[in-house]
């Protein structure tokens, strides 16, 4: 070292201890790698430093030390090693050794207003040495170097490793020679993507030319020898056709290079394609180059430059037609010189090879070049508008220059141009991994498709790369964005794109699917890893499109397959890319939020409030019967119903808040209400082992609840927005679960197998497939069939490359997809706590240098290994389950509390700091609790193998009161009455654990009055797992060599409460006060019901907690029995303190179990639903019952007889009846105050108690008729418009008879006997009363019409007991007849039409039959 810089003479201390440094560099790393192995290291570095004289004697950079003696060096620079530079610089930089301050800054800057937020690169005085070279670098020694293989990519190496390198125009004299880089860039990748294999730790974008170190070196001329005979493409044409074989002749070729294709790696070959063609015309020549060592020429060649190939061979690609030129290891490639080149005609060449010409074919003269290539490929600045280019179905081809100014999506390939046009090169594979392809290069791109209006998600102009299209970067960015590669190996948007060869609009529709999953369930729900994982048939993704795909019909086989030789090679392009069309897939998947919002917006915007209310009702409604009608509607939507139709896809999981069942996103949630599968076993949903699942639905209703907390007075203000206080829509899906399909199931699945109860348990083997399946995706998705090898026609040099009609081969076996950063979104159901903790946790991992989606993997990883730890278990059957409602959650659980003695300020302040979401279930404790030593593995019933007497055993049986508060509400709609569970304790080897977690402050005397020896409080950590019904257990067929374990059944089957129809809980010798039945809803409507004053503390704590509903309503339901809807029973809810349910809907299935049997004073037996209760749904209502309700269409009611009612004949309560009318008995009109009901005379209210400022009155109309047809005699109560139909007015008519009653407010006729005396004794002189009297008593009134009714069942007599029979006496002319008559019938009037002579023709033929 100090004999070298004693060379130097005197030098300052700086200037020695710089030459020092280069000393040490020199012999520390490249003195290994030199080319000459005799050299040494002060040789060496005087090199090195006359390079570096050579590099600052020219250049502008003040940097460049000039001393005393006129030695300049670079002081402020200091060489660093290759490894060095990839573990100590973390961010893009860049070193200008030759450039000064001033023009460093102006090439900083930049004009486009697209990339005004990026910064520029940071500039660095570090210096670069080493070999550069195409081979890859394992090892530095020399003897391994040689018998290394190039890849196509450019390497420069030293002693400390080696670095991608990425040239805009490579020189090829300098590979292999050690080069100093004056100026280059760095470009690392950033933490958070994933790293493709050789870019561990970035690359160099070298921005000028490097200096070779060793200058006199001999090394090849690229401008070629002094003379070489060559043939045009011309004449070399005609070697390619079949009549000619040349195959041992080589030969040299010139042209223009007219197309150059991507560098292609498929099945360890690496290759691709460039085209010369001629001067004049438009004759190409197709060459392949395919030895390793030629593959940099794809990095000298330039499209439109003129080039000499030497020693090629022309040879067949077996299993095609064509013929194509070889590049042969010995060949080389010159730029073409007129000077030194001869040109040779085909004769010429054809006698110096002694070659003849076995085919006797004309040779035809090509077309001129400006003629042909006019249509082959355009210059888009040539173009008037784009929608010129776009006219015709078929893509035009383009060539267009510009910069790229954003990274869309990089594992899908597509970025954007200039801000505003779209980029693809998904089609294209980028073996470089799409090094230099950042934002700010400007890029150039020939032979590309122009698509127009390919996707909505994307720019609205999209350049796409094909095989044949070539990608070339023409500068490097100058700014300072990271490095995001591409690259097809083991990547699910080029595995669904080569699977289904999708055209463009369907491969953005798929990205844009796939990035919108990536948004919705990552980092919260799945890693992106996860999300991204390849496979076709495997992953969420493959396995949510292949479900898409088999539902829209989907035929893979009817497209044609994608073969690169026809898609380069072919005078006819073909690629998938040719075709204009749109996207196959007519679905879509947003998210939950945006589904939301569309759904809520379209509840309301299609909503006409006069449409809820019936047309013959809407005139007669006082205030609070039509804000009671207006209360409650509900839509219901079909995937259909959305365009394109819409696919739900989420995590499903149970509330811990409101205890509902959801489909959550990071997004939002969508309430679920789930229908089991079960025909034959009519059981409510239960199964708990789809908690934590993502799933997808593709059939589903979408229900629509509006709620309106309205005050109109009348029916004329419907169009006034003022009077509407409140509007809520409660929007949830309701779906059956075999529909419902799991596109990945969480980590420690513990789902019950019913074939393996009472069976020796196996081992659990589900997280085991999921990481064999997870390992093994990528090489099941890229599987291919078998690859047949293209050679040339028996000759050993040909061409030995892949075929692949699908180009599946494509995505390669190894890598993993990249993960980029995510915000973490806010969520509704999230507390403040639950959000900000989560935010700071992801903050906390950035600083330390951790990428999200890294975090969120170890933190799966350890939630695996924590999930190992043992727990303890507890087998239950469910008996009871109370109503989730709101409770004193802090009364017998706390102590020191006080009781409200009565006290209404003492009852609301404890309500409002104790009441919370919380309900009670009772259970049957089977056998012990067991111990498990992994949680994942819990399956079988080991409890009854080995003693099934356990479940008929008492002692064995232990009843316990459940109490479910706090987060463990979740598990309310998943517990069933009758369900057999496992109650879980996680994290847990003590068996005494539920007897820990009992509450000691309940009095032990209430507990041993309830004969419940156990109160165990359910804690949040704790799991239910839902194994299956009793009457499941009994139906299967578990083992035939087990034994007999249906009495055992029997026996705890018998403590489950039985079900009664709604026939026997309307039986009047029904005796229980509490009843459970199954049944239809058929009518819906609310109801206001009276509470008490202190329930205030109950409103405000429900509006806290967001389980409310506006308003102040209950719920009527009318239930069919599911036997014979016919037969009703009305059920009151108050919706004050109950959570509210979803799915009761007319037409749905439901089970009610624990209502109070209650009778009216009208001797109607009803239902109430008490806190004990609870209602399960069955079954949802079809589409076609949306609009079900009591009055069922009164075409479909069957025609009856009155007699047949008194007798018992027949059992509806809905009918029609062909009858006459016999008298009125009374008719009372009146004008009613809408909001008070008082009377309303002269416009205004007459109430006497209070002032009423209503101005609203509405008409109301009462009659009440006898009817007989023959067989009996009924009374009919008649309404409103009824009335109307039944005095047979018209509509003017009746509106004229409500503006005579008017003044008096209301009129009253009653019906005196046919004594002359028919009219009112008050209203005797009035022309009004007349008039009714008249009409009253004429034919017109009583005649025949067609009665539909519903049947009072309060009105039907006891037949059979004498003492409900009345004597009564009939005048017959001068005769006199007596009888026993039973009581009319009570009937109330649904409609009134004139009766039908063609259904009085079908009666009395059918009493001629009786």
């Amino acid at each position: 070292m100090e004999e070298f810089v004693r060379e130097f003479g005197e030098l300052s201390n700086a200037e020695v201890q710089w030459l020092q440094n280069l000393y040490r560099f020199t012999g520390k790393n490249l003195i290994s790698v030199a080319l000459d192995s005799k050299i040494t290291c002060k040789e060496l570095s005087s090199y090195l430093f006359q390079c570096l004289c050579r590099i600052c004697h020219h250049c502008s950079n003040p940097c460049c030390h000039q001393g005393n003696d006129g030695l300049i060096l670079p002081l402020s620079y200091r060489f660093i090693s290759l490894s060095e530079l990839q573990s100590q610089q973390k961010t893009p930089c860049c070193s200008q050794l030759t450039w000064s301050t001033s023009r460093f800054k102006k090439w900083t800057l930049h004009k486009e207003s697209f990339l005004v937020s990026h910064k520029a690169l940071s500039r660095t005085n570090l210096l670069l040495c080493g070999i550069l070279t195409d081979k890859i670098s394992l090892s530095p020694s020399t003897s391994e170097r040689a018998e290394q293989q190039s890849d196509g990519n450019l390497y420069l190496q030293d002693e400390s490793g080696s670095i991608l390198c990425e040239i805009i125009k490579l020189d090829l004299k300098w590979l292999g020679h050690l080069v100093l880089f004056p100026s280059w860039s760095y470009i690392p990748l950033s933490d958070a993507v994933w790293r493709p294999s050789g870019t561990e730790a970035g690359y160099l974008e070298i921005t000028e030319a490097p200096f070779l170190v060793f200058p006199k070196l001999p090394v090849g001329s690229f401008w070629g020898p002094s003379t070489l005979n060559v043939l045009l493409p011309d004449s070399a044409v005609h070697l390619l056709d079949k009549g000619f074989h040349c195959h041992k002749v080589r030969l040299n070729i010139a042209g223009e290079l007219s197309r150059l294709s991507s560098i292609l790696s498929i099945r360890g070959k690496t290759f691709f394609f460039f085209f010369l063609s001629s001067f004049t015309t438009d004759t190409c020549l197709p060459i392949v180059v395919q030895v390793p060592v030629k593959l940099m020429w794809h990095c000298c060649l330039e499209v439109s430059k003129q080039y000499v190939i030497t020693k090629v061979f022309a040879s067949s690609l077996q299993g095609t037609n064509y013929k194509v030129f070889v590049v042969s290891s010995s060949s080389d490639l010159y730029i073409y010189n007129e000077g030194f080149v001869k040109e040779r005609t085909l004769a010429e060449f054809m006698r110096a090879s002694a070659m003849k010409e076995t085919s006797k074919c004309e040779l035809k003269a090509p077309a001129s070049k400006e003629e042909s290539f006019q249509n082959r490929s355009m210059d888009w600045s040539t173009q008037n508008t784009i929608e010129e280019v776009i006219e015709s179905r078929e893509s035009k081809i383009c060539t267009y220059r510009g910069v790229i100014s954003k990274v869309l999506n990089i594992g899908a390939g597509i970025y954007e141009l200039d801000g505003k046009f779209g980029l693809c090169v998904a089609y294209q594979q980028v073996v470089n991994c799409g090094r230099g392809l950042r934002p700010g290069a400007q890029v150039e791109i020939h032979d590309a498709h122009l698509h127009l209006r390919a996707s909505d998600h994307f720019p609205r102009i999209v350049l796409c790369c094909c095989l044949g299209s070539t990608l070339v970067v023409t500068e490097f960015s100058r700014l300072s964005t990271e490095y995001q590669p591409f690259s097809p190996s083991c990547n699910i948007y080029i595995s669904l794109l080569f699977k289904y060869n999708l055209d463009l609009p369907s491969y953005l529709w798929v990205v844009h699917i796939v990035e919108t999953f990536i948004q919705r369930f990552c980092p919260r729900f799945l890693t992106q890893q996860q999300m991204l994982m390849c496979g076709s048939d495997t992953g969420i993704i493959g396995t949510f499109f292949s479900s898409v795909l088999k539902y829209t019909g989907w035929n893979s086989a009817a497209k044609p397959t994608r073969d690169i030789y026809e898609e380069i090679l072919a005078e006819s392009h073909q690629c998938p890319l040719k075709e204009i069309s749109h996207p196959y897939f007519q679905c879509q998947s947003l998210s939950l939020s945006e589904l939301l919002s569309i759904a809520e917006e379209r509840a309301w915007k299609s909503l006409d409030l006069s449409s809820l209310l019936p047309d013959t009702e809407v005139k007669h409604l006082i205030a609070q019967q039509l804000n009671s009608k207006l209360a409650w509607s509900f839509e219901v939507l079909k995937p259909e119903d959305f365009q394109p139709q819409m696919i739900l896809s989420g995590v499903f999981q149970a509330n811990s808040t409101t205890g509902c069942l959801q489909l959550l996103d990071t997004s939002g949630a969508l309430d679920c209400v789930v229908q089991n599968s079960d025909e034959v076993n009519q059981i409510a949903f239960s199964d708990t082992s789809y908690i934590g699942c993502l799933v997808q639905l593709q059939k589903y209703q979408l229900v629509l609840e509006r709620f309106i907390w309205s005050e109109f007075p009348s029916s004329k203000h419907l169009d006034d927005p003022r009077f509407v206080k409140e509007k809520h829509t409660r929007i949830y899906a309701q779906f059956c679960v075999g529909d419902l399909q799991v596109l990945k199931r969480r980590t420690a699945s513990t789902r019950a197998n019913i074939a393996t109860l009472l069976i020796p348990a196996l081992p659990n083997t589900l997280s085991t497939s999921g990481r064999t399946a997870l390992r093994s995706s990528c090489s099941e998705a890229c599987k291919n069939d078998e690859v047949n090898r293209i050679t040339a026609n028996q000759h050993k040099d040909g061409p030995s490359l892949p075929k692949m009609p699908r180009l599946k081969e494509v995505v390669l076996q190894e890598g993993h997809v990249g993960e980029s950063k995510r915000t973490v979104c806010s969520h509704p159901l999230w507390t403040d706590r639950e959000a900000v903790g989560f935010q700071s946790e992801q903050k906390q991992l950035e600083g330390r240098g951790i990428p999200t989606g890294y975090s969120t993997a170890c933190r799966g990883k350890r939630k695996e290994k924590t999930s190992s730890v043992g727990c303890v278990t507890q087998l239950i059957l469910v008996t009871h389950k109370d109503a989730l409602m709101l409770r004193n959650c802090q009364y017998g659980r706390n102590e020191g509390c006080e009781h409200t003695n009565g006290s209404e300020e003492a009852f609301t302040k404890r309500a409002k700091t104790g009441l919370g979401l919380a309900f009670q279930a009772s259970a049957l404790s089977i056998g012990s609790p067991r111990q498990w030593k992994d949680e994942g593995k819990i399956e079988g019933l080991p409890e009854l193998e080995a003693d099934p007497s356990l479940c008929s055993e008492y002692k064995n049986r232990t009843q316990m009161q459940l109490d479910f508060l706090g987060k463990a509400v979740q598990w309310y709609h998943l517990i069933s009455q009758g369900g057999l569970y496992r109650l879980i304790g996680p994290k847990q080897l003590d068996t005494s654990v539920f007897e820990r977690h009992c509450s000691p402050s309940v009095p032990r005397k209430t507990l041993q009055s309830l004969s419940c020896p156990l109160f165990l409080v359910v804690q949040p950590d704790w799991k239910l797992q839902y194994i299956s019904t009793l009457s499941c257990l009994l139906q299967s067929q578990l083992s035939s060599n087990q034994i007999n374990v249906s009495a055992h059944l029997d026996k705890l089957a018998s403590e489950i409460p039985h079900l009664s129809s709604i026939q026997e809980v309307l039986s009047s010798s029904f005796s229980a006060s509490l009843v459970s039945f199954t049944g239809i809803i058929l009518e819906r409507v609310c109801y206001e019901p009276n509470r008490r004053a202190n329930f205030a503390a109950f409103i405000a704590d429900k509006n806290m907690q967001g389980i409310s509903v506006p308003g102040d309503w209950g719920l009527k339901l009318t239930v069919g029995d599911i036997q014979n809807t016919a037969i009703v029973l009305h059920v009151y809810v108050d919706l004050m303190q109950l959570s509210y349910t979803l799915g009761v809907l007319p037409g749905a299935m439901v089970t009610f179990h624990d209502l109070e049997r209650t009778t009216s004073r009208h001797n109607n037996v009803y239902c109430k639903y008490v806190p004990s209760s609870s209602i399960s749904v069955l079954a949802l209502p079809s589409l076609e019952a949306e609009s079900l309700s009591t009055n069922t269409a009164i075409s479909d009611l069957p025609l009856l007889y009155l007699g047949n009612l008194i007798s018992g004949q027949e059992n509806h309560l809905q009918g029609i009846v062909c009858c006459h009318v016999v008298n009125v008995r009374w008719l009372k009109l009146q004008w009613v105050c809408s909001r008070c009901s008082s009377i309303f005379k002269q416009g205004r209210c007459t109430r006497s108690s209070g002032p009423c400022l209503s101005a609203v009155g509405v008409f109301r109309a009462n009659a009440n008729v006898i009817v007989e047809d023959g067989t009996a005699e009924a009374r009919v109560y008649c309404k409103d418009k009824q009335v109307a139909d039944l005095l047979a007015l018209s509509s003017t008519e009746w509106e004229g008879l409500q503006q005579h009653v008017g003044p008096w407010g209301k009129v009253y006729f009653q019906y005196q006997g046919r004594t002359g005396h028919e009219l009112h004794e008050e209203n005797t002189g009035d022309v009004l009363m007349q008039y009714l009297g008249t009409i009253c008593t004429s034919t017109i009134v009583c005649r025949s019409i067609q009665l539909a009714f519903r049947f009072e069942s309060r009105g039907k007599p006891k037949f059979g007991q004498t003492e409900t029979f009345q004597l009564r006496t009939f005048t017959s002319g001068d005769h006199q007849y007596t009888t026993k008559m039973p009581p009319a019938l009570s009937l109330t009037c649904l409609d009134i039409k004139e009766v039908d002579y063609r259904m009085l023709c079908h009666l009395a033929y059918d009493r001629l039959i009786q």
